[in-house]
């Protein structure tokens, strides 16, 4: 998303996406930043102590690492998103198509190979927005329809995450028994 979007931020930091969902995490930061934070431990003024004992999603175990190898070599790739992408635009495009024939009034917004449906129209422009237009009740419906029917969303909000394994046949499929929960609703 920084390179697509020209952006240049001062601190970045991906958790386990970086990891395909295993716990792990990377960050970085701009020089000017690292020097602060350099001067600021160096001066005995951080605590940079891990005193659990634990570790965490920063530990560097091995499973981590190799997740993180995997899913940057074989995920994050330029050829993988530009499929992930295009297979989200078709998912969002007919999620749109059914809610616009059925005048349901939900939306649904895009980012990359992310798509989510809210139950508002317009979509929500803020998080106080789209908690606004949560409704637990269709949220449970909906996950259910779809995961009795062999989709999983994610198990939070509405949400559809491509991966290179994601198939026209997948978003057709999608397609179907969305139309169906979204009919069966309205019956």
């Amino acid at each position: 998303m920084t390179a697509r979007d020209g952006l240049r931020p001062d601190v970045f930091v991906i958790g386990k996406a970086i990891g395909g969902g295993i716990p792990s995490g990377a960050y970085g930061l701009t020089e000017e930043v690292a020097d602060r934070v350099h001067r600021i431990t160096a001066a005995g003024s951080a605590d940079i102590v891990d005193v659990g004992g634990v570790g965490g999603t920063l530990a560097g175990n091995a499973l981590s690492l190799a997740a993180m190898r995997a899913t940057l070599g074989e995920v994050l790739t330029d050829g993988a998103f530009a499929h992930m992408i295009s297979l989200a635009g078709a998912y969002t495009e007919d999620v749109r198509r059914v809610l616009d024939e059925t005048g349901v009034p939900w939306s649904i917004t895009q980012l990359g190979a992310r798509a989510e449906y809210r139950f508002t129209r317009p979509a929500p422009r803020s998080g106080g927005e789209s908690a606004a237009a949560a409704d637990d009740l269709l949220d449970e419906y909906m996950h259910l329809f779809t995961l009795n029917r062999g989709i999983l969303m994610t198990p939070f909000h509405n949400m559809a995450l491509m991966c290179p394994d994601t198939s026209p046949a997948d978003i057709s499929y999608h397609t179907e028994t969305f139309t169906q929960a979204v009919t069966d609703l309205l019956a």
